[in-house]
């Protein structure tokens, strides 16, 4: 992750430029399985005789892997660019959000067995009318995702009780939800 230094206008603070790409490693996997899946259902349909009841359900799961190996290629030419200002994705589907037009933060956390030891958390960030989505296999994504927890606290962004339980998952202080009431607030008198 290369990074270089800018000032944050709040605090007079040196905030990093970092740029995160997804690690060879994370993508090669998933390449190894979309070619598998691509070989299990196009080789039968290109070299053997297939009825139709068998050729439309090898075609609709050729297409369905062809999709995943095109979504995997999409997130290897994508490079994200963090800084004070917000967060840009270079490459195919790519977009900016502006910290502080930032609208919406969600993460979905998907296991790949019971329990949470083995998974992913996928992110979602909306603002300024553009979403951007990316997951944990992105280099520096705790940061990234510390950063528009912060962002969302300043913008009055409310999270769901499932964003909220993978912040603190990840070991980041959620916001204070904008729509809840100080206890410790006192009612005017009638």
């Amino acid at each position: 992750m290369a990074e270089l230094p800018m000032a944050r206008p709040s605090t007079g603070e040196t905030l990093t430029v970092a740029e995160m790409r997804y690690p060879a490693g994370a993508l090669a996997g998933d390449y190894a399985r979309a070619g598998a899946g691509l070989g299990l259902t196009v080789l039968p349909l290109a070299f053997l005789p297939v009825t139709p009841w068998i050729a439309v359900p090898l075609a609709a799961c050729a297409l369905l892997f062809a999709v995943f190996a095109a979504r995997t290629l999409q997130r290897q030419l994508t490079r994200l660019t963090m800084d004070g200002e917000g967060l840009r994705a270079d490459g195919p589907l790519g977009g900016a959000i502006r910290w502080d037009a930032l609208s919406g933060l969600k993460l979905r956390y998907y296991a790949t067995k019971r329990g949470r030891d083995d998974g992913w958390i996928q992110a979602a960030l909306t603002g300024g009318g553009t979403t951007l989505r990316f997951d944990s296999n992105l280099e520096g994504f705790d940061a990234v995702i510390e950063q528009a927890a912060l962002a969302a606290g300043r913008n009055g962004v409310a999270l769901t009780p499932v964003t909220v339980d993978n912040l603190i998952a990840l070991g980041i202080e959620p916001p204070a939800d904008p729509n809840e009431k100080d206890p410790n607030e006192t009612r005017p008198a009638s």
